[in-house]
This record gives C-alpha cells, structure tokens and sequence, in this order.
C-alpha cells in the first residue's frame, strides 16, 4: 500500500523531483530487502542430533550459517553429554566445508554466546567449547532463546542457509535423586558401564561407513 501511494506521487511529479524521489525509493527498497533475513529453526534431541547431522548436512549441499543453541543445566555436561556432542562435530567438520559457520550459543540455566562464528574445521576450538561451555560464555544474559536469535540475525550471512539448531540436553539427577531412588541409581550405574553415550553414536555406524572413521578418531 505505501509503495503504491509512493509510484502514484512520482507519476504526479516533475522531472527532477520524480528523479530525485526515483533515487530515494529505491534505497528504501534496498534497504527493505536487506531487512528481509530468514532464519531456520530446527529443534532436536541430543540422542538423536547423530542422525540429525547425518539427514541433514552434505558436503556438497548449500553454505551453512549454524548457531547452535544448547540446554544446559548447572555445570558443565555430563561425560556422557560430551561424548555426543563431539562426535556429533567431528562428523559435521567432515560434512561441511571451511567456508561456512558453526555458532554456539546456550541457554536454560547460564544463557550467553559461547562460540562465535567458527569454521567447523577448527575442532580443536569447537571442543574446548564443549568441554568448558560455561567458561567459554565472555558476557551471559537471562534470556538465551532471544539472545540466540538476536545474534543469529546480527550474524547473518547473505546466499547462506541461517538456521538455529536448537539441542535439548537430558535432565541430569542429582545426587539427592539417586540416593531417594535406588532403581534410579542402579540404571544410572548400569548406563555408565554400558557407555550410554558411546551406544548412541555407535547405532548410528549402519548409516554412513564415514561415521567409522570420525569414531576412531
């Protein structure tokens, strides 16, 4: 509706003033378009974000542009938590390519920035943030969904797919929990010899025979 009150006007007008007013239309326009940035939401469970990279990142596929937005809880994750998370990297680094993006924001009980725009081939980066996320976060605020967002449009990349791949963590017991509940306790001792983390990755071998060499590495 403006833009067509705005063409009516310039029909009406002189030469110079429809040229100048031709100019100024179309920075609005410009800058309109510019606004315009779409930002992908998907949500996934650690349990199954393995198969989620698999299903949804290739080699050859479109630039990628991925914040990361992790659940935490207090502490650091768990060593079954970590153990995912970067094999789940490692696979994504082998996936993507050193021209895109991997973010990592987090959110739920400390909220910030974590990791700020990486190439997913820096690993070693990658998995310090994983392994010290609380310690990564240089400024936290109270709200890390809306920070997420905030940061996934201040760090928008043009001709790139900009998704935010939210990550829901498993609620870690308490050790108060465990001792009230002693069939809680004997599951948790029971995942921790089967390698509750390790199994996970491994159903995935079936999948890809990449996914072998990302394990043994």
């Amino acid at each position: 509706m403006v833009l067509h009150l705005v063409l009516s006007k310039l029909l009406n007008a002189k030469p110079m003033k429809k040229l100048i007013q031709c100019v100024v239309l179309l920075f609005t326009i410009v800058q309109l378009n510019s606004q315009e940035k779409r930002v992908e939401t998907e949500s996934v469970t650690l349990e199954n974000l393995f198969t989620f990279i698999v299903d949804n990142f290739e080699e050859d596929g479109n630039p990628q542009n991925i914040t990361f937005l992790l659940k935490t809880h207090k502490g650091n994750f768990s060593d079954e938590d970590k153990f995912i998370l970067k094999q789940t990297f490692k696979l994504l680094s082998k996936r993507l390519s050193e021209e895109d993006y991997v973010s990592i924001a987090t959110y739920n009980n400390y909220s910030g920035i974590a990791l700020t725009k990486t190439s997913p081939i820096e690993l070693k980066k990658i998995l310090y943030t994983i392994e010290y996320p609380k310690e990564s976060i240089k400024a936290f605020a109270k709200d890390g969904i809306e920070l997420a967002y905030k940061y996934a449009d201040d760090s928008f990349e043009e001709d790139y797919d900009n998704k935010i791949v939210m990550i829901i963590l498993p609620e870690l017991k308490s050790s108060e929990d465990i001792t009230q509940n002693p069939a809680t306790a004997a599951k948790i001792n029971a995942t921790k010899q089967k390698g509750n983390g390790a199994a996970v990755v491994l159903s995935a071998l079936a999948l890809l025979p990449e996914i072998i060499q990302v394990i043994k590495n």
